[in-house]
């Protein structure tokens, strides 16, 4: 009897290692890359940028010949339904758990919370995706496909990852921006991205996707954009740090200046039923480059043009955030708890108001580095 149960389990084991429990080929699967829903007319678009397995194989890792990339879309009265319809149409099971990148097209993104929450949750989907708002449609920035490297996506991502490098803002990740949006304070700004052609040889049809500013979403919803001037006050009043190249003009002449190392210190106070915030930015900057023939003979009066570009750049900012929509993208309300949970508890109770009635003064002090320019 034991042998007959020893030949018994043996069986099992073998059929269910063999292949009983059957996984699907990597040809039988869509490994999305980046998706983007959009708003249609019966419901939702969702469009999937995945990379194309038919590219892989022969002498090298990498066919070349091939496009990288396939994009395939799908229609539902909702997002489940849609990505269904988009399998059916690529004829793949299809995987969301390795997409980098999930773009709102800007009616989608009217109220992006509950999609954003649903993309994060369905479908094992990975919440470190980069988040980005279409200015039109998410197709059309999908629909960019990028010759460059083994995904497509590859590229939209180092874009992100450069904007923030150059101080245009801080690219946003899933479970960040859910976070945000999710709180009664929430608000976020996400990079927009808008599809251009351009001509470009990187990519399949010569068109390309640029950065145009932030979108605004505050109540769980899209409310307005930034310009890339705005999004560059946002990160430098935010990441300590942070460096962004600007040009500002003395004597009529372009000078190219960087702005690096900032650091701000940021103190709420309560006067008057006025809530302010006191905001003290400092750092370094350095000619970059210069048509002026020794531009550091006049560097005070350069720092001083640096100086009043950055105050300029937050307070436009503020202005078209905080002012206009009381809404909390540079998270002071995390500044406010820190700093005395008492003045906290006075204003949480109608803290989108207190924001908008907000003062904000704004000092800056940034030294000049001696050496880094170029004679233009």
């Amino acid at each position: 009897m034991r042998k007959v149960l020893a030949i018994l389990l043996t069986a099992v084991m073998t059929a269910a290692l063999s292949g009983c429990n059957t996984h699907p080929e990597l040809n039988e699967l869509a490994i999305a890359e980046a998706i983007g829903i959009d708003k249609a007319e019966a419901g939702y678009t969702v469009t999937m940028q995945y990379f194309n397995t038919d590219t892989t194989g022969g002498t090298t890792a990498i066919d070349s010949s091939q496009p990288n990339a396939v994009t395939v879309s799908g229609t539902g009265e909702t997002i489940e339904s849609a990505i269904q319809a988009l399998s059916y149409n690529c004829g793949k099971s299809v995987m969301l758990g390795s997409a980098g990148l999930i773009i709102f097209g800007r009616d989608a993104a009217y109220d992006i919370l509950d999609k954003l929450s649903f993309a994060m949750s369905h479908y094992s989907g990975n919440p470190r995706a980069f988040i980005a708002v279409s200015e039109t449609s998410a197709s059309d920035i999908l629909n960019v496909k990028f010759s460059e490297g083994n995904a497509s996506v590859e590229k939209l991502e180092a874009m992100l990852r450069n904007a923030q490098r150059l101080g245009l803002g801080k690219p946003s990740v899933g479970h960040e921006a859910a976070e945000l949006l999710s709180c009664p304070t929430g608000s976020v700004a996400l990079t927009m991205l808008k599809a251009s052609e351009s001509g470009s040889e990187l990519t399949e049809k010569g068109n390309t996707v640029i950065i145009t500013g932030g979108a605004v979403c505050t109540d769980g919803s899209f409310a307005d954009k930034l310009t890339p001037e705005q999004m560059s006050g946002l990160g430098m009043l935010t990441e300590n740090g942070s460096k962004c190249e600007m040009t500002v003009i003395f004597r009529g002449k372009d000078i190219s200046v960087m702005i690096y190392g900032t650091k701000t210190k940021i103190v709420p106070t309560l006067a008057d039923e006025t809530l302010t915030f006191d905001i003290e930015m400092s750092g370094e900057c350095k000619i970059v480059s210069s048509q002026l023939s020794d531009p550091y003979s006049d560097r005070n009066a350069i720092e001083h043009l640096a100086e009043e570009e950055i105050k300029r750049r937050v307070s436009s900012m503020l202005a078209d955030s905080a002012t206009a929509l009381g809404a909390d993208i540079a998270a002071f309300a995390y500044k406010i708890r820190a700093h005395s949970p008492d003045l906290w508890r006075t204003v949480s109770a109608d803290y989108r108001s207190a924001l908008r009635s907000a003062k904000f003064n704004i000092s800056c002090e940034f030294r000049m580095e001696r050496f880094g320019i170029t004679h233009g």
